[in-house]
């Protein structure tokens, strides 16, 4: 795909080309729905899975980066397979809503309250005790299901930021983890992958090498966004060139989901820019972890952004061109969820018997996506040069008071 930028008149529903085309369409039956992108989570996750670890190895990237997306797609392939189990067992839509809601994405508690309604008989003892110290090992780390979606939390990186991920092992432990749950709620193994029950029950399994593993150490230089940046996009790109050869529809969520969240995250990097007329902390620290793409985000950075290209002789027009590529995207997906579960937890279709072409689609957020990097390098540059001008400023200053 040749370089893509922000469009006059592009419109992401559009269908250009006929053979990219793919018609979206739901059963509206959560038993059935819920299983369905459960698996194309699991599948995204273990393609990407399976090219870090056996694709070209010319350097860090794919295990230090694409590693990331992942293991959170194969996170939330757990999550949905589970609470499809729930649906599948006869609970009500209502009861759905209430369960869906009080647990949002604890898969240890939803694990809990299928065990407790339906029974696990599908599992021996051994498998039951495993897949339990399984769960609760994910929720002892990534409660929320954002570990490995946004930047890592000052925290987080306190305790484990010298730390290296096993790649390998904790892949088989996710995979290990969703056939035993496949096998609890539809009687098989998924994919014929049989639990090994000597394998540890941590989510979390360090290596002692950062060769062919995911290294968590951030540079001094780093503004601790990058990482995911490049890993969501790089993996959406991905997953997308597997699209334009197998034609596969059950990789457009996947895609979609991992260019929007890229998004999502350089938006929040142009947030938090340390510029001379840069974003007010209040504003910062009330809008950092806001899903809303329009309203808080973009609103708050386009003061910023219209300062600069008044002082860099640069055409406002563009950034009206990115702030309709950002509605357009928000009005899709407003809270970062449209693509991330079949429907609502009120079971609300809105993303529904639609034809939609892959290739136009993902264009547009990557022309807004390669907007918003431009924009990161351009603000990087003037805040080398407001830094120097400030150095100067102040050694003169020195000179004048001595």
């Amino acid at each position: 795909m040749k370089y893509v930028w922000i469009e006059k008149d592009k419109n992401i529903k559009n269908i250009v080309n006929e053979e990219m085309k793919v018609h979206i369409k739901w059963s509206k039956k959560p038993e059935k729905d819920y299983i369905k992108l459960s698996k194309q989570y699991m599948n995204a996750g273990y393609i990407t899975l399976k090219e870090i670890i056996e694709g070209p190895h010319n350097n860090n990237i794919k295990y230090d980066m694409w590693f990331l997306p992942s293991v959170y797609m194969m996170r939330q392939a757990i999550e949905l397979l589970i609470k499809s189990g729930i649906a599948i067992k006869g609970a009500t839509k209502s009861e759905l809503q209430t369960i869906f809601i009080a647990t949002k994405h604890d898969v240890r508690e939803l694990y809990t309250i299928y065990k407790d309604s339906y029974g696990v008989g599908e599992l021996n003892e051994v498998e039951k005790t495993w897949l339990e110290k399984y769960l609760d090992s994910i929720e002892l780390v990534d409660s929320s299901s954002d570990l490995f979606r946004y930047p890592f939390k000052d925290d987080f990186m306190q305790q484990y930021g010298d730390k290296v991920l096993d790649v390998v092992h904790m892949g088989n432990r996710l995979i290990y983890c969703y056939s035993t749950l496949n096998k609890m709620i539809c009687g098989e193994w998924f994919n014929e992958v049989e639990l090994n029950v000597e394998e540890s029950t941590h989510f979390l399994k360090w290596a002692s090498t950062g060769l062919n593993n995911c290294y968590l150490w951030d540079s001094p230089w780093s503004d601790g966004f990058h990482k995911q940046i490049t890993g969501y996009s790089e993996v959406a790109k991905f997953l997308y060139e597997n699209f334009k050869e197998s034609k596969d529809k059950a990789l457009f969520y996947p895609i979609v989901f991992l260019m929007r969240n890229a998004i999502e995250i350089g938006l929040k990097r142009l947030l938090h820019m340390q510029m001379h007329q840069g974003v007010d902390e209040h504003i910062v620290r009330s809008k950092r972890n806001s899903h809303l793409l329009y309203k808080d985000l973009w609103k708050s950075i386009k003061p910023m952004l219209v300062h600069y290209s008044k002082e860099d002789n640069q055409k406002e027009e563009t950034l009206e061109l990115a702030e309709s590529y950002i509605r357009s995207i928000s009005r899709l997906d407003k809270h970062g969820d449209m693509f991330r579960y079949p429907c609502s937890y009120s079971n609300e279709y809105k993303f529904n018997g639609v034809e939609i072409d892959v290739d136009n689609f993902y264009s547009y957020m990557l022309g807004l996506f390669h907007f918003i990097e431009g924009c990161d390098a351009w603000l990087d540059n003037i805040k080398d040069y407001e830094m120097e001008m400030r150095r100067e400023w102040e050694s003169e200053m020195r000179s004048y008071m001595e």
